[in-house]
Protein backbone atom coordinates (compact mmCIF):
# COMPACT_ATOMS: atom_id res chain seq x y z
CA UNK A 1 0.00 0.00 0.00
CA UNK A 2 1.51 3.67 -1.12
CA UNK A 3 1.67 6.07 1.56
CA UNK A 4 2.53 9.41 1.02
CA UNK A 5 3.21 12.73 2.54
CA UNK A 6 2.89 14.50 -0.91
CA UNK A 7 0.10 17.05 -1.68
CA UNK A 8 -2.45 17.25 -3.81
CA UNK A 9 -1.14 19.79 -6.11
CA UNK A 10 2.45 17.44 -6.59
CA UNK A 11 0.27 14.27 -6.88
CA UNK A 12 -1.60 15.39 -9.39
CA UNK A 13 1.78 17.05 -11.10
CA UNK A 14 2.77 13.49 -11.11
CA UNK A 15 0.27 12.74 -13.70
CA UNK A 16 0.96 15.73 -15.97
CA UNK A 17 4.43 14.77 -16.03
CA UNK A 18 4.20 11.23 -16.76
CA UNK A 19 2.24 12.28 -19.81
CA UNK A 20 5.22 15.08 -20.46
CA UNK A 21 7.74 12.34 -19.86
CA UNK A 22 6.13 9.52 -22.41
CA UNK A 23 5.64 12.09 -24.97
CA UNK A 24 9.05 13.45 -25.40
CA UNK A 25 10.53 9.96 -24.39
CA UNK A 26 8.86 8.73 -27.59
CA UNK A 27 9.38 11.60 -29.69
CA UNK A 28 12.90 10.56 -31.72
CA UNK A 29 13.02 12.31 -34.45
CA UNK A 30 15.26 9.67 -36.20
CA UNK A 31 12.95 7.05 -36.27
CA UNK A 32 12.24 7.24 -39.81
CA UNK A 33 15.56 6.98 -40.97
CA UNK A 34 16.73 4.72 -38.39
CA UNK A 35 19.06 2.30 -40.46
CA UNK A 36 19.32 4.80 -42.96
CA UNK A 37 21.07 7.07 -40.60
CA UNK A 38 23.84 4.50 -38.70
CA UNK A 39 24.62 3.60 -42.24
CA UNK A 40 24.80 6.97 -43.64
CA UNK A 41 27.21 7.62 -40.41
CA UNK A 42 29.71 4.97 -42.45
CA UNK A 43 28.55 2.03 -40.29
CA UNK A 44 28.14 -1.31 -42.32
CA UNK A 45 25.24 -3.99 -41.78
CA UNK A 46 26.83 -6.10 -40.16
CA UNK A 47 28.05 -3.75 -37.63
CA UNK A 48 24.26 -2.30 -37.66
CA UNK A 49 22.80 -5.89 -37.13
CA UNK A 50 25.30 -6.50 -34.08
CA UNK A 51 24.55 -2.43 -32.35
CA UNK A 52 21.02 -3.86 -32.58
CA UNK A 53 21.84 -7.41 -30.76
CA UNK A 54 23.57 -5.33 -28.10
CA UNK A 55 20.66 -2.79 -27.88
CA UNK A 56 18.29 -5.58 -26.91
CA UNK A 57 20.66 -7.92 -25.00
CA UNK A 58 21.33 -4.52 -22.78
CA UNK A 59 17.56 -4.29 -22.44
CA UNK A 60 17.04 -7.88 -21.04
CA UNK A 61 20.02 -8.40 -18.75
CA UNK A 62 18.84 -4.63 -17.31
CA UNK A 63 15.00 -4.86 -17.61
CA UNK A 64 14.43 -6.89 -14.38
CA UNK A 65 17.00 -5.48 -11.74
CA UNK A 66 15.97 -2.24 -12.59
CA UNK A 67 12.41 -2.48 -12.14
CA UNK A 68 13.68 -3.94 -8.46
CA UNK A 69 15.39 -1.28 -7.93
CA UNK A 70 12.65 1.07 -8.32
CA UNK A 71 11.00 -0.23 -6.05
CA UNK A 72 13.80 0.06 -3.46
CA UNK A 73 15.17 3.15 -4.08
CA UNK A 74 12.39 4.65 -5.60
CA UNK A 75 10.75 5.35 -8.66
CA UNK A 76 11.89 8.76 -9.69
CA UNK A 77 15.95 7.69 -9.56
CA UNK A 78 15.36 5.22 -12.04
CA UNK A 79 13.10 7.36 -14.46
CA UNK A 80 15.69 10.38 -13.77
CA UNK A 81 18.83 7.66 -14.20
CA UNK A 82 17.01 6.71 -18.00
CA UNK A 83 16.69 10.63 -18.78
CA UNK A 84 20.60 10.82 -18.20
CA UNK A 85 20.84 7.95 -20.37
CA UNK A 86 18.85 9.57 -22.93
CA UNK A 87 21.12 12.59 -23.23
CA UNK A 88 24.05 10.80 -22.64
CA UNK A 89 23.03 8.04 -25.47
CA UNK A 90 22.20 11.05 -28.17
CA UNK A 91 25.14 13.52 -27.20
CA UNK A 92 27.76 10.26 -28.08
CA UNK A 93 25.94 10.10 -31.66
CA UNK A 94 25.03 14.02 -32.52
CA UNK A 95 28.77 14.61 -32.35
CA UNK A 96 30.51 11.22 -33.55
CA UNK A 97 32.13 11.70 -36.65
CA UNK A 98 30.95 11.01 -40.00
CA UNK A 99 32.69 8.45 -42.43
CA UNK A 100 35.65 6.23 -41.37
CA UNK A 101 36.70 6.65 -38.24
CA UNK A 102 38.16 4.24 -35.53
CA UNK A 103 35.89 5.85 -33.13
CA UNK A 104 32.83 5.45 -35.08
CA UNK A 105 31.53 2.22 -34.41
CA UNK A 106 32.62 2.28 -30.51
CA UNK A 107 30.33 4.75 -29.72
CA UNK A 108 27.56 4.17 -31.52
CA UNK A 109 28.41 0.73 -29.31
CA UNK A 110 28.07 3.46 -26.33
CA UNK A 111 25.27 4.78 -27.94
CA UNK A 112 23.23 1.16 -27.80
CA UNK A 113 24.22 0.14 -24.45
CA UNK A 114 22.73 3.71 -22.92
CA UNK A 115 19.55 3.78 -25.09
CA UNK A 116 19.43 0.13 -23.78
CA UNK A 117 19.70 0.91 -19.79
CA UNK A 118 17.48 4.10 -20.69
CA UNK A 119 14.77 1.70 -21.92
CA UNK A 120 15.27 -0.92 -18.90
CA UNK A 121 15.29 2.07 -16.45
CA UNK A 122 12.22 4.19 -17.96
CA UNK A 123 10.25 0.61 -18.44
CA UNK A 124 7.75 0.07 -15.33
CA UNK A 125 9.24 2.81 -13.01
CA UNK A 126 7.53 5.61 -14.60
CA UNK A 127 4.09 3.50 -14.87
CA UNK A 128 4.91 2.72 -11.00
CA UNK A 129 4.84 6.32 -10.36
CA UNK A 130 2.21 7.73 -12.24
CA UNK A 131 -0.47 4.82 -10.96
CA UNK A 132 1.33 5.17 -7.15
CA UNK A 133 0.31 9.12 -7.41
CA UNK A 134 -3.31 8.24 -8.62
CA UNK A 135 -3.86 5.52 -5.77
CA UNK A 136 -2.98 8.36 -3.12
CA UNK A 137 -5.23 10.20 -4.39
CA UNK A 138 -7.82 8.04 -4.19
CA UNK A 139 -8.30 7.77 -8.04
CA UNK A 140 -7.17 4.15 -9.10
CA UNK A 141 -10.41 3.58 -11.57
CA UNK A 142 -9.37 6.25 -13.93
CA UNK A 143 -6.10 4.85 -14.53
CA UNK A 144 -7.66 3.83 -17.80
CA UNK A 145 -8.47 7.16 -18.47
CA UNK A 146 -4.88 8.65 -17.67
CA UNK A 147 -3.90 5.35 -20.11
CA UNK A 148 -6.32 6.77 -22.72
CA UNK A 149 -5.07 10.60 -22.44
CA UNK A 150 -1.14 9.52 -22.39
CA UNK A 151 -1.56 6.89 -25.40
CA UNK A 152 -3.41 9.84 -27.67
CA UNK A 153 -1.14 12.45 -27.07
CA UNK A 154 2.11 9.79 -27.34
CA UNK A 155 0.45 9.03 -30.81
CA UNK A 156 0.23 12.79 -31.84
CA UNK A 157 3.68 13.23 -30.70
CA UNK A 158 5.18 10.30 -32.83
CA UNK A 159 2.71 11.81 -35.39
CA UNK A 160 4.91 15.10 -35.42
CA UNK A 161 7.55 12.96 -34.82
CA UNK A 162 7.89 10.97 -37.44
CA UNK A 163 7.27 14.08 -40.37
CA UNK A 164 9.43 16.24 -39.14
CA UNK A 165 12.02 13.84 -38.74
CA UNK A 166 11.85 12.72 -42.68
CA UNK A 167 11.58 16.32 -43.69
CA UNK A 168 14.90 16.60 -41.64
CA UNK A 169 16.99 14.40 -43.10
CA UNK A 170 16.05 15.40 -46.69
CA UNK A 171 18.68 18.33 -47.68
CA UNK A 172 16.86 19.71 -50.74
CA UNK A 173 14.07 20.16 -48.50
CA UNK A 174 15.87 21.76 -45.14
CA UNK A 175 18.16 23.85 -47.72
CA UNK A 176 15.03 24.79 -49.44
CA UNK A 177 13.25 26.40 -46.24
CA UNK A 178 16.69 28.14 -45.17
CA UNK A 179 16.69 29.82 -48.91
CA UNK A 180 13.37 30.85 -48.69
CA UNK A 181 14.88 32.63 -45.54
CA UNK A 182 17.90 34.01 -46.62
CA UNK A 183 19.53 32.84 -50.08
CA UNK A 184 22.95 32.45 -47.82
CA UNK A 185 21.89 30.01 -45.70
CA UNK A 186 22.52 26.75 -45.82
CA UNK A 187 23.73 23.41 -44.58
CA UNK A 188 25.91 20.26 -45.64
CA UNK A 189 25.16 16.97 -45.97
CA UNK A 190 26.81 16.05 -42.63
CA UNK A 191 25.06 18.28 -40.21
CA UNK A 192 21.97 17.05 -42.39
CA UNK A 193 22.48 13.99 -41.65
CA UNK A 194 23.03 14.78 -37.91
CA UNK A 195 19.38 16.98 -37.48
CA UNK A 196 17.41 14.24 -36.17
CA UNK A 197 20.07 13.72 -33.68
CA UNK A 198 20.39 16.88 -32.28
CA UNK A 199 16.49 17.64 -32.61
CA UNK A 200 16.48 14.46 -30.30
CA UNK A 201 19.17 15.62 -28.34
CA UNK A 202 17.02 18.55 -27.74
CA UNK A 203 14.03 16.81 -26.47
CA UNK A 204 16.23 14.58 -24.27
CA UNK A 205 16.72 17.55 -22.04
CA UNK A 206 12.91 18.44 -21.74
CA UNK A 207 12.82 14.48 -20.73
CA UNK A 208 15.46 15.11 -17.79
CA UNK A 209 13.98 18.48 -16.42
CA UNK A 210 10.10 16.56 -16.43
CA UNK A 211 11.80 13.45 -14.94
CA UNK A 212 13.81 15.53 -12.09
CA UNK A 213 10.20 17.37 -11.33
CA UNK A 214 8.86 14.50 -9.70
CA UNK A 215 7.87 13.57 -6.78
CA UNK A 216 8.58 10.83 -5.42
CA UNK A 217 6.29 8.33 -2.60
CA UNK A 218 6.73 6.41 0.27
CA UNK A 219 6.40 2.46 -0.17
CA UNK A 220 6.38 0.27 2.71
CA UNK A 221 8.73 -2.80 1.50
CA UNK A 222 8.28 -5.11 3.61
CA UNK A 223 6.70 -7.53 1.50
CA UNK A 224 4.29 -10.28 2.14
CA UNK A 225 5.05 -13.13 -0.66
CA UNK A 226 1.99 -15.25 -0.32
CA UNK A 227 -1.47 -14.60 0.76
CA UNK A 228 -1.66 -14.55 3.83
CA UNK A 229 1.78 -16.56 4.68
CA UNK A 230 3.54 -13.95 6.81
CA UNK A 231 5.89 -16.51 7.58
CA UNK A 232 7.36 -15.71 3.95
CA UNK A 233 7.72 -12.23 4.15
CA UNK A 234 10.62 -10.61 3.78
CA UNK A 235 12.27 -7.67 4.46
CA UNK A 236 14.20 -5.37 1.92
CA UNK A 237 15.95 -2.82 4.39
CA UNK A 238 17.90 -1.21 0.47
CA UNK A 239 21.68 -1.04 2.40
CA UNK A 240 22.23 -4.63 0.43
CA UNK A 241 23.58 -5.05 -3.04
CA UNK A 242 21.48 -8.38 -2.91
CA UNK A 243 18.50 -6.41 -1.83
CA UNK A 244 17.33 -5.91 -5.67
CA UNK A 245 17.92 -9.99 -6.76
CA UNK A 246 15.80 -10.57 -3.42
CA UNK A 247 13.24 -8.51 -4.63
CA UNK A 248 13.04 -10.46 -8.23
CA UNK A 249 12.69 -13.62 -6.45
CA UNK A 250 9.85 -12.09 -4.02
CA UNK A 251 8.06 -10.50 -7.04
CA UNK A 252 8.66 -13.73 -9.15
CA UNK A 253 7.09 -16.08 -6.52
CA UNK A 254 3.87 -13.32 -6.38
CA UNK A 255 3.48 -13.42 -9.88
CA UNK A 256 3.71 -17.08 -10.05
CA UNK A 257 0.97 -17.49 -7.33
CA UNK A 258 -1.24 -14.43 -8.80
CA UNK A 259 -2.00 -16.76 -11.87
CA UNK A 260 -4.31 -14.08 -13.56
CA UNK A 261 -1.28 -12.02 -13.91
CA UNK A 262 0.81 -14.19 -15.26
CA UNK A 263 -2.01 -14.92 -18.68
CA UNK A 264 -1.90 -11.21 -18.65
CA UNK A 265 1.78 -11.30 -19.32
CA UNK A 266 1.58 -14.42 -21.52
CA UNK A 267 -0.96 -13.32 -23.99
CA UNK A 268 1.03 -9.74 -24.41
CA UNK A 269 3.93 -11.72 -25.32
CA UNK A 270 1.89 -13.81 -27.79
CA UNK A 271 -0.06 -10.93 -29.31
CA UNK A 272 2.96 -8.17 -29.11
CA UNK A 273 5.74 -10.51 -29.84
CA UNK A 274 3.89 -11.66 -33.65
CA UNK A 275 2.57 -7.61 -34.56
CA UNK A 276 6.27 -5.92 -33.54
CA UNK A 277 8.37 -8.71 -35.71
CA UNK A 278 6.22 -7.48 -39.07
CA UNK A 279 6.79 -3.53 -38.05
CA UNK A 280 10.61 -4.26 -37.81
CA UNK A 281 9.99 -5.61 -41.56
CA UNK A 282 7.23 -3.09 -42.40
CA UNK A 283 9.11 -0.72 -44.75
CA UNK A 284 10.25 -3.61 -46.92
CA UNK A 285 6.79 -4.78 -46.94
CA UNK A 286 6.01 -1.33 -48.32
CA UNK A 287 8.52 -1.44 -50.89
CA UNK A 288 7.26 -4.70 -51.90
CA UNK A 289 3.44 -3.41 -52.42
CA UNK A 290 5.04 -0.60 -54.57
CA UNK A 291 4.54 2.42 -52.02
CA UNK A 292 7.16 4.87 -53.19
CA UNK A 293 9.98 5.32 -50.75
CA UNK A 294 9.00 9.02 -50.10
CA UNK A 295 5.57 7.91 -48.41
CA UNK A 296 6.89 5.71 -45.47
CA UNK A 297 7.67 8.75 -42.94
CA UNK A 298 3.81 9.62 -44.03
CA UNK A 299 2.21 5.91 -43.42
CA UNK A 300 3.99 5.54 -40.36
CA UNK A 301 2.82 9.05 -39.04
CA UNK A 302 -1.02 7.64 -40.02
CA UNK A 303 0.17 4.40 -38.37
CA UNK A 304 0.51 6.76 -34.88
CA UNK A 305 -2.89 8.62 -35.19
CA UNK A 306 -4.76 5.00 -35.47
CA UNK A 307 -3.25 4.98 -31.98
CA UNK A 308 -5.52 7.64 -31.08
CA UNK A 309 -8.60 5.74 -32.23
CA UNK A 310 -6.85 2.32 -30.70
CA UNK A 311 -6.91 4.12 -26.77
CA UNK A 312 -10.30 4.54 -26.97
CA UNK A 313 -11.20 1.31 -28.12
CA UNK A 314 -8.93 -0.22 -25.71
CA UNK A 315 -10.74 1.60 -22.65
CA UNK A 316 -14.29 0.53 -24.05
CA UNK A 317 -12.58 -2.98 -24.27
CA UNK A 318 -11.20 -3.22 -20.73
CA UNK A 319 -14.10 -1.37 -18.71
CA UNK A 320 -16.75 -3.06 -20.28
CA UNK A 321 -15.57 -6.97 -21.14
CA UNK A 322 -13.60 -9.78 -19.97
CA UNK A 323 -9.99 -10.33 -19.89
CA UNK A 324 -10.41 -13.46 -21.85
CA UNK A 325 -13.13 -11.23 -24.66
CA UNK A 326 -10.45 -8.93 -25.13
CA UNK A 327 -7.48 -11.42 -26.00
CA UNK A 328 -9.56 -13.00 -28.38
CA UNK A 329 -10.76 -10.00 -29.72
CA UNK A 330 -6.99 -8.45 -30.19
CA UNK A 331 -6.40 -12.10 -31.35
CA UNK A 332 -8.89 -12.01 -34.38
CA UNK A 333 -7.58 -8.23 -35.57
CA UNK A 334 -3.95 -9.69 -35.65
CA UNK A 335 -4.82 -12.99 -37.62
CA UNK A 336 -7.20 -11.04 -39.78
CA UNK A 337 -4.20 -8.30 -40.56
CA UNK A 338 -1.74 -11.35 -41.03
CA UNK A 339 -3.38 -12.97 -43.36
CA UNK A 340 -4.50 -9.83 -45.24
CA UNK A 341 -0.58 -9.00 -45.32
CA UNK A 342 0.12 -12.28 -47.25
CA UNK A 343 -2.00 -11.19 -49.91
CA UNK A 344 0.31 -8.06 -50.65
CA UNK A 345 -2.05 -6.40 -52.64
CA UNK A 346 -0.32 -3.43 -54.03
CA UNK A 347 -0.61 -0.35 -52.59
CA UNK A 348 -4.11 -1.29 -50.51
CA UNK A 349 -1.97 -3.98 -48.94
CA UNK A 350 -1.00 -1.13 -46.35
CA UNK A 351 -4.48 -1.39 -44.64
CA UNK A 352 -4.18 -4.62 -43.22
CA UNK A 353 -0.29 -3.33 -41.60
CA UNK A 354 -2.70 -1.21 -39.44
CA UNK A 355 -3.67 -4.63 -37.18
CA UNK A 356 0.44 -5.11 -36.45
CA UNK A 357 0.49 -1.47 -35.67
CA UNK A 358 -2.14 -1.31 -33.57
CA UNK A 359 -1.34 -4.23 -31.18
CA UNK A 360 1.64 -2.67 -29.78
CA UNK A 361 -0.27 0.38 -28.73
CA UNK A 362 -3.47 -2.26 -27.43
CA UNK A 363 -1.28 -4.51 -25.61
CA UNK A 364 0.66 -2.47 -23.95
CA UNK A 365 -2.64 -0.32 -22.52
CA UNK A 366 -4.68 -3.56 -21.72
CA UNK A 367 -1.72 -5.24 -19.88
CA UNK A 368 -1.01 -2.20 -18.04
CA UNK A 369 -4.71 -1.68 -17.25
CA UNK A 370 -4.78 -5.23 -15.71
CA UNK A 371 -1.38 -5.49 -14.06
CA UNK A 372 -1.43 -2.22 -12.21
CA UNK A 373 -5.15 -3.28 -10.73
CA UNK A 374 -3.60 -6.53 -9.63
CA UNK A 375 -0.17 -5.62 -8.34
CA UNK A 376 0.55 -4.35 -4.57
CA UNK A 377 2.72 -0.64 -4.82
CA UNK A 378 5.46 -2.63 -3.25
CA UNK A 379 5.82 -5.25 -6.19
CA UNK A 380 4.51 -3.19 -9.18
CA UNK A 381 7.81 -1.64 -10.73
CA UNK A 382 9.27 -5.27 -10.66
CA UNK A 383 6.31 -7.05 -12.38
CA UNK A 384 5.77 -4.26 -14.74
CA UNK A 385 9.13 -4.89 -15.48
CA UNK A 386 8.82 -8.71 -15.80
CA UNK A 387 6.41 -7.59 -18.55
CA UNK A 388 9.12 -5.75 -20.39
CA UNK A 389 11.41 -8.57 -20.00
CA UNK A 390 8.59 -11.09 -21.74
CA UNK A 391 8.14 -8.83 -24.83
CA UNK A 392 11.17 -8.04 -25.81
CA UNK A 393 12.11 -12.00 -25.46
CA UNK A 394 8.74 -12.73 -27.35
CA UNK A 395 10.58 -10.55 -30.07
CA UNK A 396 13.55 -11.88 -29.61
CA UNK A 397 12.46 -15.58 -30.31
CA UNK A 398 10.27 -14.68 -32.94
CA UNK A 399 12.91 -12.88 -34.83
CA UNK A 400 15.35 -15.62 -34.41
CA UNK A 401 12.31 -17.80 -36.03
CA UNK A 402 11.96 -15.72 -38.96
CA UNK A 403 16.06 -15.19 -39.84
CA UNK A 404 15.82 -19.55 -39.47
CA UNK A 405 13.11 -19.68 -41.78
CA UNK A 406 14.21 -16.97 -44.66
CA UNK A 407 17.50 -19.38 -44.82
CA UNK A 408 15.35 -22.63 -45.15
CA UNK A 409 13.69 -20.61 -48.03
CA UNK A 410 16.71 -19.47 -49.37
CA UNK A 411 18.56 -22.62 -49.93
CA UNK A 412 15.22 -23.72 -50.94
CA UNK A 413 14.39 -21.25 -53.87
CA UNK A 414 17.60 -20.60 -54.49
CA UNK A 415 17.85 -20.51 -58.87
CA UNK A 416 14.38 -21.39 -59.36
CA UNK A 417 12.47 -17.93 -59.62
CA UNK A 418 14.91 -14.69 -61.51
CA UNK A 419 17.37 -13.05 -59.16
CA UNK A 420 15.27 -9.73 -59.54
CA UNK A 421 12.72 -11.46 -58.18
CA UNK A 422 14.08 -13.58 -55.44
CA UNK A 423 14.28 -11.27 -52.49
CA UNK A 424 10.61 -10.56 -52.58
CA UNK A 425 9.18 -14.29 -53.50
CA UNK A 426 11.47 -14.97 -50.26
CA UNK A 427 10.22 -12.13 -48.48
CA UNK A 428 6.31 -12.72 -49.24
CA UNK A 429 6.72 -16.41 -48.32
CA UNK A 430 8.31 -15.85 -44.70
CA UNK A 431 5.17 -13.03 -44.20
CA UNK A 432 2.25 -15.89 -44.87
CA UNK A 433 4.38 -17.82 -42.04
CA UNK A 434 3.23 -15.63 -39.41
CA UNK A 435 -0.73 -16.13 -39.48
CA UNK A 436 0.29 -20.31 -38.59
CA UNK A 437 3.48 -18.69 -35.76
CA UNK A 438 0.43 -16.54 -34.01
CA UNK A 439 -2.00 -19.32 -34.41
CA UNK A 440 0.29 -21.75 -32.33
CA UNK A 441 0.96 -19.37 -29.58
CA UNK A 442 -2.79 -18.22 -29.54
CA UNK A 443 -3.50 -21.85 -28.81
CA UNK A 444 -0.44 -22.60 -26.39
CA UNK A 445 -2.12 -19.29 -24.27
CA UNK A 446 -5.45 -20.79 -24.45
CA UNK A 447 -4.49 -24.23 -22.79
CA UNK A 448 -1.71 -22.42 -19.94
CA UNK A 449 -4.81 -20.42 -19.02
CA UNK A 450 -6.75 -23.29 -19.15
CA UNK A 451 -4.81 -25.33 -16.97
CA UNK A 452 -3.04 -22.24 -15.02
CA UNK A 453 -6.18 -20.46 -13.96
CA UNK A 454 -8.69 -21.43 -11.32
CA UNK A 455 -11.40 -20.72 -10.93
CA UNK A 456 -11.86 -19.18 -14.94
CA UNK A 457 -14.18 -17.08 -13.40
CA UNK A 458 -10.88 -14.78 -13.44
CA UNK A 459 -10.67 -14.09 -17.28
CA UNK A 460 -14.08 -14.74 -17.93
CA UNK A 461 -15.54 -11.83 -15.55
CA UNK A 462 -15.02 -7.91 -16.19
CA UNK A 463 -12.53 -6.62 -13.83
Amino acid sequence: MASSKLSTAQLQGNLRRFIIFRLFYSARFYYPVFTVLFLDYGLTLEQFAILNIVWALTIVLAEVPSGALADIVGRKRLVVFAAIMMVVEMALIAFAPIGASPFLFPLFLANRICSGLSEAAASGADEALAYDSLKALGREDDWSKILQRTTQVVSFGFFMTMILGAFAYDPNTVNGLLSAIDSQWQLSNNLVIRLPVILTLMTSFIVLGTALGFHDIDIDIDIDIGEGESSDSLQLTGNSLLDPFRKIVVAAKWTINHRFVLFVILAALALDSVGRQFVVLASEYYRVIDIPVSWFGFIGAGMSLVGMVNAILSRYLVTNHSPLFNFLTLSFLLMTGLIGLGLAIPYYGVIFAVGAFAMMGMVQFQSSYYINKEVDSVHRATVLSFKGLALNLGLGFASLLYTAYVSLLRAQQEGTVPEAAFRDAIFLDALRGFPIYFFALFLLVLLLGRALIKPLSAVLSRR
